[in-house]
């Protein structure tokens, strides 16, 4: 179990398919530019599926990040909430259709479904054998990790910038 964390940021992909590993890059990224609340579990999730049940388990909040193909353009912003989140799997927008829409038929037929669900994500540019995001989600990289921790902060699970931490005097220079 997650030791009972509130909310609960999981980050999805495979980190040697290029974008396809975007979500991990994400909470990396998250870790390095923020500070959340202690009732905030960030999870490298990569390609557990149904490993990550447990996360969700005591969540009442949940914020998954995804590459998510809508068709866009590369880089664009993604954002699904409450039911919407179905649709990315009607249509199979995320490369991880069948194990993220396992794990979250798994949270609802164990009654572990969180009180809100948020799915972020970049539309991918590149699916292929790689370690690096391409050119344009490398680029929106920044603005994804800054709109989960504006979701965070419409939480009330605060999240500060690192920079801001070191400024009041929180941290270390």
């Amino acid at each position: 179990m997650n030791g009972g964390a509130d909310t609960v940021v999981i980050g999805l992909g495979n980190v040697v398919m290029s974008d396809d590993g975007l979500g991990v890059h994400a909470v990396r990224r998250l870790r390095e530019r923020y500070a959340v609340a202690e009732g905030v579990e960030v999870v490298e999730g990569g390609t557990a599926g149904l490993l990550l049940l447990p996360h969700l388990a005591d969540a009442r909040r949940a914020i998954l990040i995804d590459a998510i193909d809508t068709g866009s353009c590369p880089g664009t912003f993604v954002r699904l909430s409450g039911e919407d989140w179905m649709s990315a799997f009607s249509i199979r927008m995320t490369p991880h259709e069948v194990a993220l829409d396992d794990l979250l038929a798994a949270a609802r037929l164990k009654h572990v479904w969180p009180e809100q669900l948020v799915l972020l994500g970049l539309q991918p540019g590149a699916i292929a054998l790689g370690t690096e995001l391409s050119r344009p989600v490398a680029a929106a990289l920044d603005g994804l990790v800054d709109a989960v921790a504006a979701e965070l902060i419409a939480w009330e699970d605060w999240a500060l910038h690192h920079d801001e931490i070191v400024d009041r005097g929180l941290g270390c220079a």
